[in-house]
């Protein structure tokens, strides 16, 4: 095996692994019959955010509509499992092995029916936050009959690209939004880690450090007032930017309850996040991450109250009144909050 194929950029994988291209040549070796096609896409995010994107197992269950599957086998660059694809009348099984083949490329190959596909990603920096990433396709058999099925195999890949895409593309984008704020992510190596995705109660947004609390682009916001009787019919109140000083004020019959915006685990928006309860207990009623599936109970949560009551976060001061809900976004310096969790309970802070 060449040895450029084990090592990319300093940094070598623990296993030998085959590119698209060797596999291919090793099977026509063995009379099979290839074609192969490929399908490109840009956007505004880091080479980091793509490379996350095709190493991130969880998201799976929660961001894809057209595959689900079963996980067999992971380590940090290898995945094996089950995936069940939606195809037009039916779910067809796969079993996919999924590894890195350099710092910035992922291999995967299945087989079904007479037919064997692999599938090469490759991403590169056009700039800081502007990546393209191409997906490269080869799809063979060994018997002559199946060439004539070979344009529907084509047409139904490519489908399935542009619906991936459409799914995963904003996904990446609101990192890089996030990045162009000042924003970074925690990486536990120097690539992403498909064992490491799953661990989804992980911090691995870095607030930007030239103030953790109020940097330049996530500017603090001053008093803001919240009345509570608009609130059941005008929905969800959102308070600040959507970013970790970002708010959401909700109620729930007397119940009044505020939520994060941005999941500190990889920074996906939770404005939209679902939000379900289950019995009386205020604190039982959850945001999930549309990523991921992490659930939010409230920052802070207590029944409309007949007199003064304060809390506080290291982020955010909290003074409900009778009539309603006053926030203040505190103005602070403290670099130490750099790998906080923004979305920990705030603590009372007195009682008048």
């Amino acid at each position: 095996m060449n040895s450029s194929h084990a090592e990319c950029r300093g940094f070598s994988f623990p296993y030998e692994a085959r590119t698209l291209d060797e596999i291919v040549k090793m099977l026509q070796a063995e009379q099979m019959t290839f074609r192969t096609f490929e399908c490109i896409s840009e956007g505004e995010y880091a080479m980091q955010d793509a490379a996350w994107n095709y190493m991130d197992i969880p998201h799976l269950k929660y961001v894809h509509k057209q595959v689900d599957g079963v996980l067999t086998l992971a380590s940090d660059a290898v995945t094996a499992s089950v995936f069940f694809q939606r195809i037009p009348l039916m779910r067809l099984p796969l079993t996919v092995l999924t590894y890195q083949t350099a710092t910035n490329q992922v291999t995967y190959y299945t087989s079904f029916g007479f037919y064997i596909l692999i599938i090469e990603t490759l991403w590169n920096a056009l700039d800081a936050t502007h990546t393209r990433v191409t997906t490269r396709y080869a799809v063979g058999w060994a018997s002559w009959i199946a060439a004539f099925f070979y344009p529907a195999i084509r047409w139904l890949l490519m489908r399935n690209y542009r619906i991936l895409m459409s799914e995963d593309t904003p996904m990446r984008k609101q990192r890089g939004a996030l990045r162009r704020q000042g924003y970074d992510f925690k990486m536990s190596g120097e690539i992403p880690s498909f064992i490491d995705s799953r661990k989804i109660l992980q911090t691995n947004v870095l607030i930007p450090d030239r103030n953790v609390i109020a940097p330049a682009e996530c500017t603090t916001w001053g008093p803001k007032e919240i009345a509570y009787d608009p609130l059941s019919a005008d929905g969800p109140c959102f308070v600040g930017a959507a970013d970790h000083l970002g708010l959401t004020v909700v109620r729930s019959g007397e119940v009044i309850s505020v939520y994060p915006r941005l999941c500190p685990h990889e920074g996906a928006s939770l404005d939209e996040a679902a939000r379900t309860c289950a019995g009386a207990d205020r604190n039982a009623c959850v945001l999930q991450c549309p990523w991921h599936g992490r659930k939010f109970k409230p920052v802070v949560s207590l029944p409309r109250p007949t007199q003064l009551v304060v809390y506080e976060s290291p982020w955010h001061r909290y003074e409900f009144m009778p009539e309603g809900l006053v926030i203040s976004c505190k103005d602070v310096d403290h670099r130490g909050l750099v790998n906080s969790d923004w979305s920990q309970p705030a603590a009372l802070v007195a009682r008048s």
